[in-house]
């Protein structure tokens, strides 16, 4: 009983530690201007003063952006050579297809996914600013990110991408709207990458949408990838995306 009680209590000790490794926005001296209100609000209110503390971020380029994004947060050294692994296929691409340091792969075969589809974005923001932000830019293989297009993200009953077995185009199950359902390792990712772009374009989520992204955020949560990637991006651009530093912001906004 004591080895079980001492083995318990370790385990206990464990994940207080990898929780509060990253969930106190207190610990980040980037919120702490804005930290009183984001610790007291919910809401709108909430969402105000995450808008405050994140929307200050460089302005990429988007030829910037690709050149980070393939060349740099997601490229991978392999022996001699080097690659990228696309989110919705989970396929590697490597120098054949143009991928290497500081390089923008043939658009044919591995492109640059919106997480929020450009014919979505708000007009009233800067669509320079929405078209380049990393926060919400994924590599992806060319064919599923045109099956995906600008419809919503789901859980669907539908048919795998065409050479893509691990993402899906269906019905939602919920309501038989036209949806696409990423693999299970990313749905996390793009739950908070839109939780980060909702309140940083003050642009809502479709509640159809909501919904699913929710429970992703849920059953996915945040690794050490995702934190990793976190941090490229906060040096690249300025800004955080509160979602992955603290990911308990999420249940005291009630309508993203």
């Amino acid at each position: 009983m004591k080895n079980l009680a001492k083995r318990a209590g370790l385990l206990t000790i464990t994940l207080f530690l990898c929780a509060s490794a990253w969930a106190d926005l207190a610990q980040v001296p980037y919120y702490a201007q804005h930290l009183p209100s984001i610790q007291k609000e919910s809401g709108e209110a909430l969402k105000d003063a995450l808008y405050g503390s994140i929307k200050g971020q460089t302005i990429l380029s988007y030829k910037q952006a690709r050149r980070h994004l393939f060349g740099e947060i997601y490229l991978e050294k392999v022996g001699n050579s080097y690659k990228v692994t696309d989110v919705y296929c989970e396929e590697d691409f490597t120098s054949s297809v143009g991928v290497g340091p500081g390089r923008i792969p043939n658009p044919n075969e591995l492109n640059c996914e919106h997480s929020w589809p450009q014919s979505r974005f708000n007009g009233r923001q800067s669509r320079s600013a929405q078209k380049s932000d990393l926060h919400h830019l994924f590599p992806t293989k060319s064919v599923a990110n045109s099956t995906r297009g600008n419809i919503l993200f789901g859980e669907v009953d539908g048919d795998a991408v065409r050479d893509c077995v691990a993402s899906k185009r269906g019905d939602d199950i919920y309501d038989n709207h036209d949806a696409f359902e990423p693999p299970k390792e990313h749905k996390g990712n793009v739950a908070r990458a839109l939780f980060y772009f909702s309140v940083r374009y003050k642009i809502a989520i479709p509640d159809e949408e909501e919904v699913h992204l929710r429970r992703w955020h849920e059953l996915d949560p945040v690794d050490s990838d995702e934190r990793s990637r976190h941090e490229k991006i906060y040096k690249i651009q300025g800004n955080r995306n509160p979602f992955i530093d603290d990911p308990d912001l999420a249940d005291r906004i009630t309508n993203f």
